[in-house]
């Protein structure tokens, strides 16, 4: 039998003490919004765009929008997980054989379910391999986690696919009200402070506005047009929780990385 993902990033990303890790997403969690959000009901958010740098740089952006949904009254049944490879490992919408993806503070089984369901498309692969050091997925566990404890998971990654694709495959699991989809994505990757926040500004008006973007603009960009294909099509609203980047918490503003937390929320029944 296929043994379960270990942590690739526990201790480096992230602390790799249970308790430790526990405080450090509570904390994250219960600091005050800056800026508060606006009027947004997390029971009605059906995706989401989150970061995934490390817990320094990029936690106080993850957490802004883990925040809102902590206050759900309905956990959902499943997470769809989607994020780009990094690791060149293979290529096309690319699943594990894994039981299970486990992190200091417990382990998320898969749903085999909806990957059978997704290994019936030619477009997709098993690649244990692909998802043993992925960063993409594994940095939003730890607050999954605490939100909802060991949740199901559907758990996606992705090189060199047209989002058109993406969303033709994924599009019944993103459509499933049961499902709520994150789409783990960076945006704008080592200029200045300064230029960043102009580049990434420019970026997030495009996503808002219904617009695609590409890869020079976030390593995540093929995940976030399945989300606007989604959108065109089931009438969801993106919606801007937080913009930053990596300098905001390291004070180290000469080359950073953008990170953006959007919401998609439902509109209509």
């Amino acid at each position: 039998m296929t043994p379960e993902r270990s942590p690739a990033l526990a201790g480096n990303f992230y602390p790799d003490d249970p308790q430790e890790l526990s405080q450090r997403i509570r904390s994250l969690l219960d600091a005050p919004p800056n800026p508060p959000p606006g009027r947004l009901d997390p029971d009605r958010i059906r995706a989401l765009v989150v970061p995934h740098g490390d817990m320094l740089r990029a936690g106080p952006v993850q957490a802004s929008i883990y925040r809102v949904l902590r206050s759900r009254k309905k956990p959902p049944a499943r997470i769809l997980l989607v994020g780009p490879l990094h690791t060149g490992a293979a290529y096309g919408i690319v699943l594990p054989t894994h039981p299970s993806f486990r992190i200091p503070t417990g382990s998320f089984p898969i749903d085999r379910a909806a990957i059978r369901q997704l290994a019936a498309f030619s477009e997709t692969l098993f690649s244990d391999e692909s998802h043993a050091y992925e960063h993409s997925l594994e940095t939003q566990l730890p607050f999954l986690m605490e939100l909802w404890g060991e949740k199901p998971l559907v758990p996606v990654g992705y090189s060199d696919i047209p989002s058109e694709v993406l969303f033709r495959i994924l599009e019944p699991l993103m459509t499933d009200p049961e499902t709520l989809t994150i789409n783990s994505a960076d945006l704008s990757h080592y200029f200045s402070a300064e230029k960043a926040e102009k580049i990434d500004t420019a970026t997030v008006d495009r996503i808002l506005s219904g617009g695609m973007v590409d890869r020079l603009e976030s390593c995540g960009a093929v995940g976030i047009n399945a989300l606007t294909h989604l959108a065109h099509k089931t009438g969801i609203l993106p919606g801007l929780i937080t913009l930053s980047h990596s300098g905001a918490a390291t004070g180290e503003t000469g080359q950073v990385i953008g990170y953006a937390a959007l919401s998609y929320t439902q509109t209509r029944r």
